[in-house]
């Protein structure tokens, strides 16, 4: 290199040709902006076309699962109501009896109730003389206690617990010793 072409580089000068091909460049970007302007401007149209296809399917997606969720839900209730209609035909027969009301009966009223409620997945669940635990139990009452083993134990139950398909939907009222 010569001591002018030296001095140039060290001055921040760019030398001729350099600059030739920078002024080449920046032609050939303006035109490749052109392109790629509607080029993009195309993709871009393509996108939000694919774009609004694609929320219109999940919003018709998200409706027929809506609708099959209440259709189910109704089944469900329909199926449950028939069920018990003929346990209300029982109660009506004995409440429009001309007799006495006979125990008997209303045990097995009370039977077919109850199987048919455990039929649709209801169980009950005992409490008493189990530890006291709030997800099962709910504390209605306690008393103290002398012994430390009977603590936080559960001494009477006052209502029963259900579960709906291992679900707690009513904890068993009960008295707690402390």
């Amino acid at each position: 290199m010569s001591e002018k072409e030296c001095k140039t580089e060290e001055e921040g000068e760019e030398p001729e040709e350099v600059r030739e091909e920078i002024e080449q460049e920046e032609t050939s970007d303006e035109e490749l902006e052109e392109l790629t302007k509607e080029q993009l401007e195309e993709e871009v149209d393509e996108l939000e076309k694919s774009l609004k296809k694609v929320m219109a399917d999940f919003d018709n997606y998200r409706k027929r699962t809506l609708r099959e969720k209440k259709r189910i839900i109704e089944r469900a209730t329909e199926d449950l109501m028939v069920d018990l209609l003929g346990v209300l035909d029982d109660f009506e027969r004995a409440l429009n009896s001309e007799d006495e009301l006979d125990i008997d009966g209303v045990e097995m009223i009370h039977k077919k109730y109850y199987k048919t409620l455990k039929e649709h997945g209801l169980e009950e669940f005992d409490a008493e003389g189990e530890q006291f635990d709030p997800r099962f139990h709910e504390c209605v009452m306690s008393v103290d206690t002398k012994n430390d083993d009977d603590k936080d134990l559960v001494i009477e139950q006052f209502e029963k617990g259900y579960k709906l398909n291992s679900k707690v939907i009513r904890p068993a009222k009960v008295k707690v010793a402390n």
